[in-house]
């Protein structure tokens, strides 16, 4: 950021600001030193003269004889006619003084000598002067380094103000000084409401003819008290003599300040909540911040001190004075960054930094006052200490607690700052150290790849390894290589990091940043970074060095995993010559079997007879046609002659059906046993069931989808019922309107047809993304099926389709809800009748099996095509084609049988059948009676 230069109009600025400071240093020092001369009498005007309306026990007018009642006739020889004047006798006389009062009692003039005696101070002066001084750096801050910024002289002008209100206060002795003091605090007291309210509408971007109505009437509003407040001063004016009671009319004169400002409090609260809801980016940041501002710092003093003032209180408590004062400090900070977070880059960091900080000593002394203050006013009388005893108690606290408060404070910023990144940037490091333990190079690349971004909420992040003397290429997914000239690369040898335009290498073009991974001195790899998601927040300098030091710690792990790589590779190397020479290992739990240059099967071991269910004596000496299916055979023989390499073997996985008629997905490899891969040679392939391992995979994929589609279509599925409510209510209102033979009528009519049918569609999505709770029940199986065929039969009436059923008798109960398994039977049975053609076959079994009950729909009809199988569950996936559906029954079907703990499987020819199996674990009492 440019540095501030300074013309005429920041030399103002700064000798105006100095000049405020020096004048708040005037009275805080006249304030301090100030005591409050107490009668202990308050007054209130009667006809007859002021009266005696309460009179303190504990003070020397009580001590001298004054009660309640007594009506003042003169002081000293004087007469007192009003009783504002009668408030300031203390102040007119000299500190320990002997006045003369002369009342009356009833009918009787009595006279008593009244001591004047002295109290000091108890509001929290000094903490609201330090919160002024914290307003007036902020405020000079802003109208020096920001002075073009919108609301930025509106801050300034009320932080000044602030300043002086918290600062300026008048001790009542009634001097030159104490007069101006007096005044200045009366104007800036009556001009802090309207610009509170002037810079929200500033920062949150009214129209121009509200926020002109809003700020003109604050402000008019302000000078309306300013006249009051002159008129109705006995210094001033002195229109407070007029008034029946002076004191009481001087008293409404001075709640109308407080009263302004919680209008304004108010005002600025909607507008900038109303902002916060419409804004976005850098607008959204200022607003937050001016939002906490408010909330946090402001709200409390408003509401426990300004208000119930404003509302008459005429004393409040000592603790709402005391909590109302603490959180003030957060606003100027806040403010400070509403206005100038979005500008800064480094200072923005040293801004947080001086923030923690300032926090940590701010809230050290927060925790000395409440020590003094509690020792003082709550347990004064229990230790009997001064004055002096309270503040060296509190000061001891502070010095015992300040360690862990700043480093609660630290942890507190730092997490409001980072938000969501702190967790990740506090165990960066620790987690740098850590990726050692990875040996897998691809594993470790992608996880510090993943890290990087989510630390620094960056968009994108890569590692480039060094392939050649310039060269450096990404990993094989992030396919892309870039070239460095010297100059860059010595650059990086010496400061570890290159700032690079975007666009400036080809193969990552998105890359601001580059840093140098070193090993010892070589530059192993290029952690190269991009710009962050929000373009206002670039990076600090101290994220240039978190990377700086991650990549460090990532450059050893990446050489570790890249030499682990390598022993691996050589190990692997070893390990196939090892089986070359070992040919088969008898006890291997992978089925393996020996082929000659002729394919006929040599060796079959234990394995592969539990995987293929044929035994040994059936197979050695046969060729590989005639034991397994053609189109195994045939990928075997692909594969053995497109081997790359001698002695390395080619895997792919393969679905067959064993001899027992039992489907298998097995992972096969074929390698070959000596080592010229160009002539006729024996071969060693594998099976390696996993058939299990595939289907749990598939059920954990299907389950993730169904969970994350799930949670798309109830958003997708209410964010379009309500546009979809609309059209169908306006349609039937227009329907309503429209005659028969209206021409537009039949167009109404495709319309409401079709809003039904995308309603229809919505519920689906709701049953599939929030599915009912299930009430269990025990559920008879062959009622239930049969219940199903007297629904589904009318569906096919008409149409030449044939029914089988085959229900066995006396089928066992099981658990479950009726209803939501009904539903799945007639959704295989509609399509099945979907895919059949005239004159077609659906086939209905029911049989208990193995302990469950077993379900069959069979029907000849079209197919399905075998890369559609693996996805004939998933969510919105249909075959129907366009108009015909929606791709949700299956996956609902599915959803229902893993909710009852049972198992559904699909078989299919394209062209001759579709089998359904749906299974179904019987209740255990069922099974304990058969």
């Amino acid at each position: 950021m440019a540095r501030t230069r300074f013309g005429i109009r920041e030399t103002l600025i700064v000798l105006a600001a100095l000049a405020l400071l020096g004048f708040g240093f005037v009275s805080f020092l006249y304030r301090v030193e100030a005591t409050v001369p107490m009668l202990g009498v308050q007054w209130v005007q009667t006809g007859a003269g002021p009266l005696a309306l309460h009179v303190d026990p504990e003070a020397a007018a009580w001590h001298a004889g004054l009660r309640e009642g007594d009506l003042l006739l003169r002081v000293d020889g004087a007469s007192i006619d009003s009783a504002l004047d009668a408030g300031q006798l203390g102040w007119a006389a000299p500190m320990h003084e002997r006045l003369e009062f002369s009342v009356l009692r009833g009918a009787e003039e009595k006279t008593f000598t009244v001591k004047v005696a002295a109290r000091a101070r108890s509001e929290p002066y000094t903490y609201l002067s330090i919160v002024g001084l914290a307003f007036w750096i902020s405020g000079l801050l802003i109208s020096l380094r920001w002075p073009n910024i919108r609301g930025g002289t509106t801050f300034s002008l009320f932080a000044f103000a602030t300043f002086a209100q918290l600062t300026l206060s008048h001790t009542g002795r009634g001097d030159l000084l104490d007069r101006t003091i007096y005044w200045a605090d009366v104007v800036v007291g009556a001009l802090i409401p309207p610009l509170l309210l002037h810079l929200g509408i500033a920062v949150a971007r009214l129209t121009a003819i509200v926020s002109r109505w809003w700020i003109g009437a604050a402000y008019l509003a302000s000078g309306v008290i300013l006249a009051v407040a002159w008129w109705i001063a006995p210094d001033g004016f002195g229109g407070a003599y007029a008034f029946e009671d002076p004191v009481a009319a001087l008293e409404l004169s001075h709640r109308l300040e407080p009263l302004l400002l919680t209008l304004c409090f108010g005002g600025t609260i909607f507008v900038l909540v109303r902002a916060y809801r419409n804004a976005s980016g850098t607008l959204l940041t200022q607003v937050r911040w001016l939002l906490r501002g408010v909330l946090l710092g402001l709200a409390p003093f408003i509401l426990l001190y300004h208000l119930p003032w404003a509302l008459g209180a005429t004393e409040l408590p000592r603790w709402a004075q005391f909590v109302s004062v603490v959180p003030l400090l957060f606003t100027p900070a806040a403010f400070t960054a509403a206005l100038a977070r979005y500008r800064l880059n480094d200072l923005d960091l040293l801004l947080m930094r001086g923030f923690k900080e300032a926090t940590s000593v701010f809230c050290a002394f927060g925790v000395y006052s409440v020590t003094a203050f509690i020792l003082r006013e709550a347990f004064g009388d229990v230790f009997d200490l001064s004055r002096s005893g309270a503040r060296y108690t509190g000061l001891f606290v502070v010095a015992l607690s300040y360690p862990s408060l700043r480093r609660w404070v630290r942890i507190g910023v730092e997490k409001a700052f980072y938000r969501k990144r702190y967790s990740y940037r506090s165990t960066l490091l620790d987690w740098a150290r850590e990726l050692s333990a990875e040996t897998d190079l691809q594993s470790l690349l992608k996880r510090l790849r993943r890290r990087v971004c989510e630390t620094l909420d960056v968009d994108e992040a890569d590692v480039l390894v060094r392939t050649g003397p310039s060269r450096f290429s990404a990993p094989a997914d992030h396919a892309g290589a870039i070239e460095l000239d010297e100059q860059e690369l010595d650059r990086l040898r010496t400061t570890a990091v290159l700032a690079i335009e975007a666009g400036s290498l080809p193969a990552v073009p998105w890359a601001r940043h580059l840093f140098a991974m070193k090993v010892k001195g070589r530059i192993r790899a290029l952690l190269a970074v991009g710009e962050r998601k929000n373009p206002d927040q670039p990076l600090t300098s101290e994220d240039r060095a978190l990377l700086g030091t991650l990549a460090a710690h990532a450059a050893t792990a990446i050489e570790a995993a890249r030499l682990v790589q390598e022993v691996r590779h050589r190990a692997e190397e070893i390990e196939r010559l090892h089986a070359r020479q070992a040919k088969i290992l008898e006890s291997s739990a992978v089925g393996l079997l020996l082929l000659d240059a002729d394919d006929t099967i040599q060796a079959w071991n234990r394995a592969l007879e539990a995987i293929y269910g044929l035994s040994r004596a059936e197979t050695i000496g046969r060729n590989i046609a005639d034991v397994f299916p053609l189109h195994v055979v045939r990928r075997l023989q692909q594969e053995s002659r497109s081997e790359a390499a001698p002695g390395e073997g080619r895997s792919f996985r393969l679905s067959l059906v064993d001899k027992r008629g039992r489907r298998i997905i097995a992972n096969l490899s074929v390698s070959a046993v000596d080592g010229d891969p160009g002539a006729d040679r024996s071969r060693v392939v594998t099976f390696d069931d996993v058939s299990e391992r595939v289907k749990l995979e598939e059920q954990v994929l299907r389950q993730e989808r169904l969970a994350s589609l799930g949670m798309l279509a109830a958003g997708v599925a209410h964010e379009i019922n309500t546009p979809l409510t609309g059209i169908s209510s306006y349609t039937q209102m227009l329907l309503e309107e429209c005659a028969a033979d209206d021409p537009r009528r039949e167009a109404l009519e495709k319309i409401e047809l079709q809003t039904n049918r995308a309603a229809e569609i919505t519920s689906s999505l709701l049953n599939l993304a929030r599915p009912e709770e299930t009430s269990v029940e025990r559920v008879e199986c062959g009622s239930a099926i049969r219940e199903v065929v007297q629904l589904f039969e009318p569906q096919i009436r008409g149409r030449g389709i044939e029914l089988e059923l085959d229900i066995e008798d006396g089928l066992p109960v099981i658990s479950g809800n009726k209803s939501k398994l009904q539903q799945v039977l007639l959704n295989l049975l509609m399509n099945a009748r979907d895919a059949v053609a005239s004159g077609g076959t659906i086939k209905l079994v029911g049989r208990a099996r193995n302990g469950k009950i077993e379900v069959l729909v069979e029907d000849n009809g079209i197919g399905i095509a075998a890369e559609d199988l693996g996805r004939i569950f998933d969510p919105f996936f249909t075959t129907k084609g366009r108009g015909r559906g929606t791709g949700l029954g299956l996956s609902i079907t599915y959803g229902i049988v893993q909710e009852h703990g049972g198992e559904i499987h699909v078989e299919s020819q394209p062209g001759e059948f579709t089998r359904f199996r749906v299974e179904l674990p019987i209740s255990p009492d069922a099974q304990a009676t058969a």
